[in-house]
């Protein structure tokens, strides 16, 4: 895999990489919107996907470039780490007996927000918004480039057979994975993956590296929990939901950007300015320098926005097509003032 799904230069190497016995990650550079990772666990004549991509096409590839290592051992397990299509969408190419898991708040959420069809909507709205000249044809133009590579009208949604609740141990081919929920975080249903026979942890999307995460549902401090709860575990290797791998150091990190953005938010919350004025002032900020270079900077308006909702005593983002669009509205305008610098 030489470059990213939008054709630009790989900044790490994609692909089936391996981390350990019996254990692959699947890297998809550069690890932006869509551009999400997987997993395999391959035991004694069976294995395990972690995540299955946001499209069947992609999907298709990775389970191809899996078969050498799953010839002699067939995939009887997947693992849908959180609700977003990004990491379950592609489960239609998964086996016919293959079971699937997740935890029941992400089966919940999977089953009544966001489908193919409504990106598919999205993505044609904003390539004609995209002709309009000002905020709205940026707004538009951010949008088309952020969907353009995913096939989402060639997508059949198929939904795991089983869920779980706080922590449960699936067994495939003699190995085990311990499966931990800790969301609400960045999805209601977070769970992450832990192998203690190999030391290996897939944090899926609890984990961005070099690459802006979201909070879409929150709140802050449990994000901040659930990397505590990795750390917990001692592993030296660290699959993320986005970027490359990693271990307890990357962890450390975002867990510094959680502490420091929240503090931020609380001070400009205090202050009466809002979402967007906060986020405009606090990525003009110095404070702000050592994460201008992580990939996509400008989603720190989602983020303010989502703990400047949990400070006023609100609920998370509902997750509906006209409040989506008004947040990469705001999304587009902070790229634009980040670009300008």
């Amino acid at each position: 895999m030489d470059g990213t799904l939008s054709g630009r230069p790989a900044s790490f190497e994609g692909g089936l990489r391996p981390v350990a016995p019996g254990t692959w990650a699947w890297l998809q550079p550069d690890g932006g919107w869509g551009e999400a990772n997987a997993g395999l666990v391959v035991g004694d004549g069976a294995s395990a996907v972690i995540d299955t991509l946001w499209d069947e096409r992609l999907a298709a590839a990775m389970l191809a470039a899996m078969g050498a290592p799953t010839a002699a051992a067939p995939i009887a397990l997947a693992v849908n780490t959180h609700h977003d299509g990004d990491h379950w969408w592609g489960n239609a190419r998964l086996p016919a007996g293959a079971r699937i898991v997740t935890s029941q708040r992400s089966l919940d959420a999977m089953r009544h927000e966001g489908t193919p069809a409504d990106l598919s909507r999205l993505r044609r709205l904003a390539g004609l918004t995209a002709r309009i000249p000002g905020r709205p044809g940026a707004m538009g133009r951010y949008v088309r480039s952020m969907l353009a590579p995913f096939a989402f009208d060639d997508v059949t949604l198929r939904f795991p057979d089983d869920a779980f609740s706080g922590r449960a141990t699936e067994r495939v081919g003699g190995r085990a994975l311990e499966l931990v929920e800790v969301g609400p975080a960045h999805t209601p249903g977070d769970l992450v993956v832990h192998l203690p026979d190999v030391g290996v942890v897939f944090a899926a999307d609890v984990l961005f590296v070099g690459v802006t995460p979201v909070m879409w549902e929150g709140p802050v401090e449990n994000w901040i929990a659930a990397l505590d709860t990795v750390l917990g575990f001692g592993a030296e290797t660290i699959v993320p939901g986005h970027g490359p791998l990693s271990g307890p150091a990357e962890v450390r990190a975002l867990r510094d950007y959680w502490v420091w953005l929240a503090a931020a938010v609380a001070e400009h919350h205090a202050a009466g300015r809002s979402p967007l004025q906060a986020t405009l002032q606090i990525v003009r900020s110095a404070d702000f320098a050592p994460y201008r270079a992580w990939l996509h900077p400008e989603r720190a308006v989602i983020n303010v926005t989502t703990i400047h909702r949990g400070l006023s005593g609100l609920g998370p983002l509902a997750q509906t097509p006209p409040v989506r669009i008004r947040l990469f509205d705001q999304v587009a305008t902070v790229a634009r003032t980040i670009e300008r610098g």
